[in-house]
């Protein structure tokens, strides 16, 4: 399934993060794609905000890689490739060392290996800015119970 929606505000993507947060199960891999300033952090913080987790809690965690969030019903790895970059040797332990728990979030997933995008419990989702303020969020999944009718 591939959902396509416009973010006409920050406050629109934050909205949207946790109406898609309250889909999620645990075990689930959502990788986010896009440029600087795209809207990645602001979706993750509206899923954090669903699971409980105080959302200016959340930032990027581009020194450390990886932040842990314990939320009401689920925990909440937030990883963040930009310091690695495209350099990145197409494994990165933490998070194959996490990957069927709870929820993993991976901003700047495009650096990763292609393998990643294929996990049976994966998201893609990719981030485009148009004319400066409106958000393009494309979401891809084969999970069935992520129903598209929560927009």
């Amino acid at each position: 399934m591939i959902l396509k929606v416009n973010s006409n505000s920050p406050d629109s993507t934050f909205k949207l993060g946790e109406k898609f947060g309250q889909l999620l199960k645990g075990d689930e891999v959502i990788l986010l794609c896009g440029d600087l300033g795209a809207g990645k952090t602001l979706f993750t913080k509206g899923i954090a905000s669903s699971l409980g987790i105080n959302p200016d809690n959340v930032v990027s965690p581009t020194f450390v890689i990886m932040n842990k969030f314990e939320g009401d019903l689920h925990t909440l790895l937030h990883f963040d490739l930009y310091r690695l970059g495209e350099n990145i040797d197409n494994n990165v332990p933490e998070i194959d060392e996490h990957i069927n728990e709870n929820i993993i979030i991976v901003e700047w997933a495009q650096y990763l290996s292609p393998s990643y995008f294929r996990l049976k419990n994966s998201i893609d989702i990719n981030f485009s800015v148009r004319d400066n303020y409106i958000r393009i969020i494309k979401i891809k999944t084969s999970l069935d119970y992520i129903n598209f009718n929560f927009i």
